[in-house]
């Protein structure tokens, strides 16, 4: 908008100065013309009269030809002297400078052409006004710019503060809050447990009801133990380092995994490298792996196959769950990862709170590490976790 305005003015300017340049030289022309005393021979300059119009002789002239073109006088500045003349106005450039000129045919009191009159008037380029306005129009625009951009990032910041602000505040009411249900949440599932262990005549119907009450606790607790490591996703490391063995990752969770995938006819196989190590959080990294292989045993049919191999470089270590379930539509890809997110083709047939991805991936961020999906529809998918083997924060 700057640029558009300032190409505007400039462009009016100019357009100004030329028609007043114009108009002044056709006038002094006319001026010119008003000296003229037509005689038997051709005509004769009055220099005591222009018709009441001064001439600048510095920077314009005036010049008198007869009908043939010759020129007869001239006064003042007139660096078209050389020129024939051409009625109308002319533009062209001299050593002195740049020279606008019009010209005007003679005609005596019968109509009869007598000769010409042209006026000029001389001026250089490095005083020229338009280029006055272009230095002050680029001036101005850069620091309108300046300020501009100046004034567009002080509101940013502004503006990404208070959202930061309000950012902070609701992750620390998640965590709060999140902290805080945990004692009612075990309260409740422990209360159920014993009212069915303790009263054991209790009514089918009333046993079944303690049942789901005991379950649905569980689950409360588990969500809000999801939404508590969220909302600590993002804070430092620097007192949560320790030597992670990928043996004993992968070890915990084959006992943890292991009958729910032999349960429901799924074969999990593990291969990788014996004796890698990485720093971080072992129960966040166990967790990033629990909740992939988890999701990948959830999705595969009876038959199916859920592989985890790991392997590292000087840098990084990639651990991959590959499945041969159901797959990922290609319009689903971009949104696993996303909180509570879950594809139509889930939404009844398992019980996950959405959150599992989201805490994987948030996790593996945390280590500054990523964690990336590939899928085809029928075909499984494949879950890379990449990891640094030495967190940012340690260098």
């Amino acid at each position: 908008m700057i640029v558009v305005f300032a190409l505007a003015v400039r462009f009016s300017f100019v357009a100004l100065l030329d028609s007043d340049a114009m108009a002044r030289i056709s006038t002094l022309a006319r001026a010119g013309t008003a000296a003229v005393e037509f005689n038997a021979k051709g005509f004769a300059v009055n220099e005591a009269s222009y018709g009441g119009f001064s001439l600048h002789t510095k920077s314009e002239g005036l010049e008198w030809f007869d009908h043939r073109g010759r020129l007869q006088t001239r006064r003042g500045q007139t660096p078209a002297a050389s020129a024939s003349p051409h009625e109308g106005a002319q533009r062209f450039e001299s050593p002195a400078g740049v020279v606008d000129t019009y010209t005007l045919l003679l005609r005596d009191l019968r109509g009869a052409p007598r000769g010409y009159v042209r006026a000029s008037e001389v001026y250089n380029p490095a005083s020229d006004p338009a280029r006055a306005l272009d230095r002050g129009l680029f001036a101005g625009a850069m620091l309108a710019l300046i300020a501009g951009a100046l004034g567009g990032a002080l509101l940013a910041r502004s503006s990404v503060a208070r959202v930061q602000e309000s950012y902070e505040r609701l992750r620390e009411f998640t965590a709060d809050a999140s902290h805080e249900l945990r004692g009612p949440i075990a309260a409740l599932a422990g209360t159920a447990s014993v009212a069915l262990r303790e009263t054991p005549d209790l009514s089918p119907l009333t046993h079944s009801r303690l049942e789901d009450i005991a379950k649905l606790a569980r689950d409360m607790r588990r969500l809000v133990d999801d939404l508590l490591i969220l909302a600590r996703a993002d804070r430092s490391m620097e007192r949560e380092l320790f030597v992670v063995g990928i043996d004993d990752v992968v070890a915990n969770i084959h006992t943890r995994h292991g009958p729910a995938a032999a349960a429901k006819g799924v074969q999990l196989a593990f291969g990788g490298r014996h004796g890698l190590e990485i720093y971080g959080n072992p129960d966040q990294i166990e967790r990033v792996v629990a909740n992939l292989v988890e999701n990948a045993i959830r999705h595969t049919a009876a038959g199916g196959d859920v592989e985890i191999w790991w392997t590292a470089d000087q840098h990084r270590l990639e651990i991959v769950v590959r499945d041969t379930g159901s797959g990922i539509a290609p319009d689903h890809l971009p949104r696993v990862f996303d909180r509570f997110w879950r594809g139509d083709n889930v939404r009844s047939a398992d019980g996950g709170s959405g959150l599992g991805l989201a805490i994987a991936r948030a996790l593996a961020r945390r280590h500054g590490g990523d964690l990336s999906v590939a899928s085809k529809p029928g075909a499984g998918s494949t879950f890379t976790l990449s990891l640094p083997l030495r967190p940012p924060s340690l260098g």
